[in-house]
């Protein structure tokens, strides 16, 4: 009895920390309409970095970091979902399901923008060109 109720516990463990990693590095889905918040360019880590918000005020922050000017192929994505809860950066792989997922997010903000953010457009293009 003590064995199973342990081996039950653990399962719960588990499955419990399997749904929050998924949850703090999943590309959230923001509600609408989503506005670009800020843009930042760090020169120190050559990285570029969009945060947005979407309508419920959930934030997501993604970047780029690298030689994205000369290498872009070579640049590596990275995002927080869930700064609020966990200040994680994921760096998902090269041409990952994640990176494809940050890639649809960010041609639904560029379609509903009517102004369009050049930071935004430069990620867009290295993810394009790379999937």
């Amino acid at each position: 009895m003590i064995k199973s109720t342990a081996l039950a516990t653990l399962l719960f463990v588990l499955v419990a920390f399997l749904g929050f990693q998924y949850y703090i590095t999943s590309v959230p889905d923001l509600a609408e309409p989503v506005s670009v918040e800020e843009t930042r360019f760090i020169e120190r880590d050559n990285s570029l970095l969009v945060t947005l918000r979407g309508n419920e005020g959930r934030q997501f922050t993604l970047g780029l970091r690298g030689d994205i000017e000369n290498k872009p192929k070579e640049t590596a994505l990275f995002f927080i979902s869930n700064p609020e809860l966990v200040p994680y950066v994921y760096w998902p792989g090269l041409r990952s399901n994640d990176e494809k997922r940050v890639l649809e997010l960010l041609e639904d903000v560029i379609e509903r923008e009517a102004q369009d953010e050049a930071a935004i457009s430069r990620i867009y293009e290295v993810l394009k060109n790379r999937n």
